[in-house]
């Protein structure tokens, strides 16, 4: 027997004292079966998952019954619209915001966990092209702002980019056969969220494979865990970082560390703030900013009550309308104390697909395993008060989540190019001339508008229907 043989049959050996420990033997049935690397990784599997919490997990799912909730402490958030400020004070934001980004102390944190499955994308949602004349992925997109922005800085920004153990492979490697996209791949760190398994309703965790445990990653909220795990706050604080400017991949239009952004939320002296958008009708699902208990927080669009659902303000204007677009700015310190925190899981009961005992592949028409996950939106009560600043949706908000119909590549793409003809008319190109013509401006080019004038651009509009500035 070689080292190697010696090594799997030692792991084997604890691998199977935890299977019987905790009552789930069942995940080494194939062992014998496999080949070497299967093996391997079926122990890798079993060797790193917390069998206490899941065991507790388990042994303590509830559903919430929004009925029983208490909605007797809730108020509507303070928002702070973008449109009502002056130029002047918009202007003060931005120049306190480009202070920030030169003097190093924003760092960018990229939630990036997901695959395109939704999408019919085979890869991490990242890689994806929403169908752009540019043919850019949403990846490049974000990373050519933030080679505008550092730019203007006169230095690169820090781009930590959190994957999951299903695409981190598949998006470093992107990364890396587009050459970062141009940006510095040293200003650029990759780190992985939590994985936990899926538990069907004995308590068993699935297999997906025969050498595969079933895993789901552990939700948006686990990148806090993940950060202090993975070393990153650390990293982040010898770098001089006081504030990490966070966003997920799927909002095409998201303005990577928007300068404005992050000279309101240093100015309002709070230690957090968020970016939210109203909503377009009272029964659009998505979740809302509220006050519960004197404290921020989020309800989700499930669990809003009708009541509050279509209230009113005295202006006519939907009281609970502020929705959360996953777009944070969070203070380092901040994120040091949540990083200590242990957040309450979420379960949600989904069709999962597995092996059975005899090694078939089953597909369930129904719900039969347990998900549990970290929400971001808990860490949010542990903050006295946050910022919230209202911005135009059709500017900053453009989901790519759907394959066809709404928050879909085609709605997001529409938005995109709307928003760049907007910027044109702005630099005086008449609408006339850019009628039945897709012209698309490139994140190099400008960033929200700027850097375009009529004798920049009308050679290029007027001889060309589809093109790219």
């Amino acid at each position: 027997m070689n080292n190697n043989e010696m090594r799997i049959k030692e792991r084997y050996r604890e691998a199977e004292a935890l299977a019987e420990k905790y009552n789930q033997q069942h995940l080494l049935k194939f062992f014998r079966e496999l080949p070497v690397d299967g093996q391997q990784r079926l122990l890798d599997q079993i060797l790193s998952l917390d069998f206490d919490l899941i065991t507790s997990l388990y042994n303590n799912l509830t559903v919430k019954d929004t009925d029983e909730c208490s909605y007797n402490n809730i108020e509507p958030i303070n928002v702070q619209k973008l449109e009502a400020f002056s130029e002047e004070e918009k202007e003060t934001f931005a120049y306190k915001g480009m202070e920030m980004l030169k003097e190093g102390k924003v760092a960018v944190l990229l939630v990036a966990g997901g695959q395109g499955t939704r999408l019919g994308h085979n890869g991490p949602k990242g890689t994806y092209n929403i169908g752009l004349p540019s043919g850019k992925s949403l990846f490049q997109l974000q990373g050519e702002q933030l080679i505008n922005l550092s730019k203007k800085a006169d230095r690169y920004i820090p781009w930590y980019v959190m994957t999951s153990p299903e695409n981190n492979e598949d998006t470093v490697g992107f990364f890396e056969s587009n050459n970062y996209f141009g940006y510095p791949r040293e200003y650029v760190s990759f780190f992985q969220q939590d994985v936990l398994p899926m538990i069907d309703t004995e308590g068993k965790i699935l297999l997906s494979k025969e050498d595969s445990i079933a895993l789901g990653p552990n939700g948006n909220g686990g990148c806090f865990l993940a950060l202090e795990r993975s070393g990153m706050l650390h990293k982040m604080k010898e770098q001089g970082v006081q504030w990490v400017f966070q966003y997920g991949i799927d909002n095409s239009l998201v303005k990577v560390a928007d300068p404005v952004f992050i000279g309101f939320t240093v100015m309002s002296g709070l230690q957090a703030s968020s970016k939210v958008v109203r909503k377009k009708y009272p029964e659009e699902s998505v979740g809302v900013f509220c006050y519960r208990n004197g404290k921020p927080d989020i309800i989700e669009y499930s669990e809003l009550p009708e009541a509050l659902r279509y209230k009113v303000n005295e202006n006519g204007e939907l009281a609970y309308s502020s929705a959360n677009i996953i777009n944070h700015i969070f203070s380092l310190e901040f994120l040091e104390k949540v990083s200590e925190v242990k957040l309450p899981y979420h379960m949600a009961f989904k069709k999962v697909q597995y092996v059975d005992g005899d090694g078939n592949t089953i597909s369930p028409s129904s719900p039969n395993a347990y998900k549990f996950e970290l929400f971001m939106f808990d860490i949010f009560p542990l903050l006295k008060d946050m910022a919230a600043l209202e911005v135009i949706r059709e500017e900053e908000f453009a989901p790519v989540k759907n394959k066809e119909g709404a928050d879909s590549p085609s709605t997001a793409r529409s938005l995109i190019l709307d928003l760049h003809k907007k910027w044109l008319i702005n630099a005086g190109i008449s609408p006339e001339m850019l009628k039945d013509k897709l012209i698309e401006i490139s994140p190099l080019t400008s960033y929200y508008g700027e850097n375009l004038n009529y004798d920049k651009v009308k050679d290029i509009v007027l001889k060309r229907e589809v093109d790219v500035l």
